[in-house]
């Protein structure tokens, strides 16, 4: 791992794309810097930080799009299929160089506050639970971009395809708040979802007895539940997108709390998606 990690780590100030990266990610922090702080005599550092939480949305596809297909391009992605490394390693390394590159330009924009604190009094430990949160962040999102990258062998699809999947994420919540909380559609939205996951059996096996199986048992549970316990749906759908939804989990770390069920929450969210990252590409080394 420890390999794939420095040659990617290398990689990012060999090329344009780490300086990019962190060019556009400080622009856009020390304009709302001095916006949302200077300008306005403002001390709460963490308002700043919630207000830029769409610099993800810009930024880590920059930082992603090239782990997973620069070795396509290059053509050694069949040294690494072939290669005694696992593919957990060089997933880690590749993941932990693309979080390195972010950390360093984290820790640049601490300077932000440490310069107020030249002209008054800040509450240093809400900022550093801020900045501990928008780190987890970052590292979630970082994790998005890699599962991308890893399932596309075309630099602009891999950048793309991650602008697409947190511009999403990031509108969930959007979704939450109008979808009706009302039995009947989040039940509709539960077959719909039993669906969704027999469709994805049936790609991952190929074989359609075993999708046809998992669309039955899944209707089958969608409509006892719905039959004995109807109240169970009450607000469904509100409640499975709040587990998606990344940027609300913010919330508590934008006012200070280090929240333990957020912390958690972002750890399995990147471990889960690291893994099936992990999984697309074993099934690739076979395929």
């Amino acid at each position: 791992m420890l390999a794939v990690y420095l040659k990617d780590l290398s990689g990012y100030f060999r090329t344009f794309s780490g300086y990019v990266f962190m060019s556009v990610f400080l622009l856009i922090t020390s304009i709302f810097y001095i916006t949302g702080n200077v300008l306005t005599n403002s001390a709460d550092y963490n308002n700043t930080l919630g207000s830029i939480l769409f610099i993800f949305i810009l930024v880590v596809p920059i930082l992603t799009m090239r782990l997973m297909t620069d070795e396509v391009s290059l053509k050694t992605d069949r040294l690494l299929y072939t290669s005694p490394v696992s593919f957990t390693d060089i997933v880690l390394g590749k993941y932990f160089a693309a979080v390195t590159v972010f950390a360093i330009t984290l820790l640049l924009t601490s300077l932000y506050p440490v310069s107020m604190s030249f002209f008054g009094n800040l509450a240093v430990w809400e900022i550093v639970g801020g900045m501990i949160g928008f780190f987890l962040l970052g590292c979630v999102s970082i994790a998005i971009g890699v599962l991308i990258s890893s399932i596309t062998d075309n630099l602009i699809s891999a950048a793309i395809g991650t602008f697409g999947a947190l511009l999403a994420i990031m509108f969930i919540d959007s979704f939450r708040s109008i979808y009706p909380v009302e039995t009947n559609p989040n039940a509709v939205f539960a077959a719909l979802l039993a669906l969704g996951v027999a469709f994805w059996v049936y790609r991952m096996t190929r074989s359609p007895a075993l999708g046809l199986a998992v669309a039955v048992i899944g209707l089958g549970v969608v409509g006892l539940v719905f039959w004995l316990k109807p109240e169970l749906y009450q607000g469904f759908v509100y409640h499975i997108f709040g587990w998606f939804s990344m940027f609300y989990h913010f919330l508590s770390f934008q006012m200070g709390v280090l929240a333990l069920s957020s912390i958690v929450y972002y750890l399995s969210f990147t471990g889960l998606v690291l893994f099936l990252t992990v999984q697309i590409l074993e099934k690739r080394r076979w395929s």
